[in-house]
């Protein structure tokens, strides 16, 4: 996430936990790994140690 500079934002999301928003375009070399978040009952679900 430092990576990113101060475009990254750390925002309270519905629930009251933080969650990034990125005030700028995401560059494809900026990416280090993607992976699909399946979506559960209450909402995404992130692989272990993510978030």
């Amino acid at each position: 996430a430092d990576r990113l500079g101060p475009a990254l934002k750390w925002e309270p999301s519905r629930g009251g936990q933080l969650f990034p928003h990125l005030y700028r375009p995401l560059s494809l070399d900026e990416v280090i790994w993607d992976k699909s978040l399946p979506l559960g009952a209450t909402g995404h679900i992130f692989p272990e140690g993510v978030w």
